[in-house]
């Protein structure tokens, strides 16, 4: 099978970090360069340790995840190293996202551990090792620009697209990274393992299963990972009404339906999560978890900062298709505001808000806040 990769075209010899999880995905990035004429070294970052067999087995962090990456190397004869980066994993990653859970938000780990961990890491690696180029098996692409910061685009495969969880890795690092399946399908990526042979092939997905507990309860293995109290309140109807009791504000988050019970004959779910008082609103009305406005915090720009005005695309979580929108404000702070063109469901405080002109990030943030504006009267 013959693979097409614009995105490789880079001197034979060049040699470059990849980062091997186990899975197929890295391992047939990996690949992929080795054909493409490339000095390949593999780093396998050992995040964290499940904790489960069954977790253990496809997640791309722990103890069997390195083995398989070190079958995959040994296949493709290229030197592998297994870093030991769970302290900087449990400073950068699990600490904050418990934070944020305790205080009602909902973080986005993945988009943490690239931009805090993964890629400082490999690029810190690939120094070591005299390596010019650094690689993941992301689909996304990389193109340089002549006339400011690299580009980071969605990758062509809509249903992998993985550039809303790398939308906060620093410019610097993407311009020295390599996105070998940005321009490939994942069919295209399963048609090249089994072609070669590759040890993995077979192996299950194993993203965001490093972010799951046993029991699929990220947050709650986390409470108990930090030996953290709970923050047990009531369950509030939108009108007022105690409708019950619940364990934790972390075990919820905005439009959530399943596990809060069953209130009258419509279906409810999470309106708001109130910190303060650790109440949980939740509502039947499905007007009441849209919003047409939000506001995030901590913005990353791939380029000069939009201007107020500036017509995007907006994508709130990574499996929401991106919406028209438009940037309305932009603070001192950093903090900016952007309205939507229809309401949004579900537009959740912690999560990135990632604006895109076309396939191109834009830059994003955290999201912090989102309401509903209030309608502009009729003209007479």
């Amino acid at each position: 099978m013959s693979v097409k990769n614009a995105a490789l075209h880079i001197p034979a010899g060049t040699r470059v970090v990849i980062g091997l999880s186990g899975g197929i995905d890295s391992a047939a990035a990996a690949l992929l360069l080795q054909e493409a004429g490339a000095e390949v070294v593999g780093v396998t970052l050992r995040l964290r340790t499940c904790g489960e067999a069954a977790c253990e087995r496809r997640s791309c962090c722990g103890p069997d995840a390195a083995g398989a990456a070190a079958a995959v190397a040994a296949q493709l004869g290229i030197p592998h190293y297994v870093v030991d980066a769970r302290e900087a994993f449990e400073r950068d990653v699990l600490r904050p996202c418990w934070q944020a859970f305790d205080a009602g938000r909902t973080p986005n780990p993945c988009v943490l551990c690239n931009a805090r961990v993964r890629f400082p890491l490999l690029a810190e690696w690939a120094d070591t090792l005299g390596c010019g180029f650094l690689a993941t098996g992301h689909y996304a692409r990389a193109l340089p620009a002549p006339d400011g910061p690299c580009r980071l685009l969605r990758g062509l495969d809509p249903a992998k697209d993985q550039s809303y969880f790398l939308h906060a890795v620093a410019p610097a690092l993407l311009e020295r990274t390599l996105f070998p399946l940005g321009a490939l399908r994942k069919t295209e990526i399963r048609a090249l393992a089994a072609s070669r042979g590759l040890v993995n092939a077979d192996r299950p997905e194993s993203q965001d299963v490093c972010f799951s507990g046993p029991d699929g309860a990220f947050a709650e293995e986390l409470r108990r990972f930090f030996d953290a109290p709970a923050r047990p309140g009531r369950l509030l109807h939108t009108d007022g009404r105690v409708l019950g009791a619940h364990a934790g504000i972390h075990r919820f988050t905005l439009g959530q339906r399943r596990g809060i019970g069953a209130f009258g004959s419509r279906p409810h779910a999470v309106a708001a999560i109130r910190a303060d008082t650790a109440d949980v609103v939740l509502s039947d009305n499905p007007d009441d978890l849209t919003a047409d406005a939000c506001r995030a915090s901590a913005p990353l720009w791939h380029g000069a900062p939009p201007t107020p005005g500036t017509p995007c695309l907006a994508q709130v979580r990574y499996r929401q298709t991106a919406v028209p929108a438009r940037l309305i404000e932009r603070r001192g702070d950093g903090a900016f505001t952007v309205c939507f063109q229809n309401p949004v469901r579900a537009v959740t405080p912690g999560q990135a808000l990632v604006l895109y002109d076309a396939d191109a990030v834009i830059g994003g943030g955290v999201l912090d806040a989102a309401w509903r504006q209030t309608p502009e009267p009729a003209q007479p």
